[in-house]
């Protein structure tokens, strides 16, 4: 391996690391960037191997970047962004993010089969959207009891998620975790692709230090979105 190589694969796993060493999800733009970039060189033939997800999971979170940022007249959608590819990157240098995804897709067809005998992938969309505007409700409604503290904490907090495929949880609080999760990071992909970057109108070629996804990109992203928190 080329020290080159080598120093990227470093810098790539420091990135997924320090997503859960904190209580945010947030990358800057360069970080994404380095993201993007690994999955673009791990894309042959313009087919894409999942490193970390099977068949069905990658169908999951690919259904889930479908809904959360879907195509519309102005561009395409989180797929089209590569955001099931950006996730997976993440995934395979952070075992803890690893079992975020894993366990809350496990979660997640755990609750739909509770309510409609179906996992979510093969739900109907009135069927999917009804669970996630239910944990969107959820997420709200705790927002609202307590503004001042976050549910969302560090990483040992999701170490129970592995065990959903045999115990899933009584309450949507699972649910409403791995969704931000999920939402955050697939808006971070979309808006850090070619495609997102068009989108905004961003205008390249200046003079920056630093350059973070706008928050109103981002506010724009979730309210184009259909599951938002207000």
């Amino acid at each position: 391996m080329s020290k080159s190589i080598s120093t990227r694969r470093d810098a790539l796993r420091n990135i997924a690391l320090a997503l859960t060493a904190s209580s945010a999800v947030q990358l800057t733009a360069q970080q994404a960037e380095h993201v993007h970039s690994a999955a673009a060189a791990d894309t042959k033939n313009g087919k894409y191997t999942p490193k970390v997800f099977n068949g069905h999971e990658w169908a999951t979170i690919t259904r889930l970047s479908e809904l959360i940022v879907p195509a519309d007249a102005r561009s395409g959608s989180a797929v089209d962004a590569g955001a099931p590819q950006f996730i997976d990157v993440l995934c395979s240098q952070n075992e803890a993010l690893t079992a975020i995804f894993t366990g809350g897709i496990s979660w997640f067809d755990a609750e739909m089969r509770k309510r409609v005998k179906k996992e979510f992938v093969t739900a109907t969309q009135a069927e999917q959207t009804a669970l996630l505007d239910a944990i969107v409700a959820a997420d709200r409604q705790v927002r609202e009891r307590n503004a001042e503290e976050r549910l969302f904490a560090k990483a040992q907090q999701y170490k129970g998620f592995s065990g959903y495929t045999v115990n899933p949880g009584s309450d949507l609080a699972p649910g409403v975790i791995f969704f931000d999760w999920a939402r955050r990071l697939i808006v971070d992909a979309f808006f850090t692709s070619p495609i997102g970057i068009k989108d905004i109108n961003y205008v390249g070629n200046q003079a920056l230090s630093k350059y973070e996804v706008p928050q109103e990109a981002i506010d724009y992203a979730i309210a184009r979105s259909p599951f938002k928190v207000v």
